[in-house]
């Protein structure tokens, strides 16, 4: 095989996409007791979604909780909750979104996501196949990924 420059670029591209992809992805629970202000250890560099509330209280992002640093989430006001971690979140344009969803070590992850009944993916960053219906799928309340799947997805109107 012979190499060009648009060979090697091609290569390099990969290459970086693969090791600068998406954090791994986890959950981690997060609770405020007493109405007062609690951090949690969680690996923040690629984002943070609240995966499901816990408590009576609203968790609010921003408001009642949110990313301190790049190692801790802080919740407050009565939140208790389970966050997503390694969930990047972008504006698709269009009036979409785009996320970061990850599988790793072959687990399923649910990426939260008001998907109004459509997602697509957009750029597939695993070497393990994506395939809709057997290593992603999606309803309207999140995008899941499994079997090492790791792409971003667009969704919402």
């Amino acid at each position: 095989m012979r190499m060009n420059f648009t060979n090697i670029a091609s290569a390099i591209t990969l290459i970086l996409a693969i090791a600068c992809g998406p954090a791994a992805a986890g959950t981690v629970s997060c609770d405020s007791y007493g109405g007062k202000r609690n951090t949690c250890g969680a690996d923040t560099r690629n984002g943070v979604a609240l995966a499901r509330q816990l408590s009576g209280a609203k968790c609010k992002r921003t408001v009642s909780w949110g990313i301190q640093d790049d190692n801790r989430i802080w919740v407050d006001q009565g939140c208790r909750g389970i966050f997503t971690t390694g969930v990047m979140w972008s504006n698709g344009g269009g009036g979409g979104q785009t996320l970061t969803c990850a599988s790793y070590n072959n687990r399923r992850t649910e990426c939260p996501a008001n998907t109004n009944g459509a997602a697509r993916m957009v750029r597939q960053w695993s070497n393990a196949p994506c395939i809709q219906g057997s290593s992603w799928g999606f309803n309207n309340r999140m995008i899941w990924v499994d079997r090492g799947c790791r792409a971003d997805f667009m969704f919402g109107k």
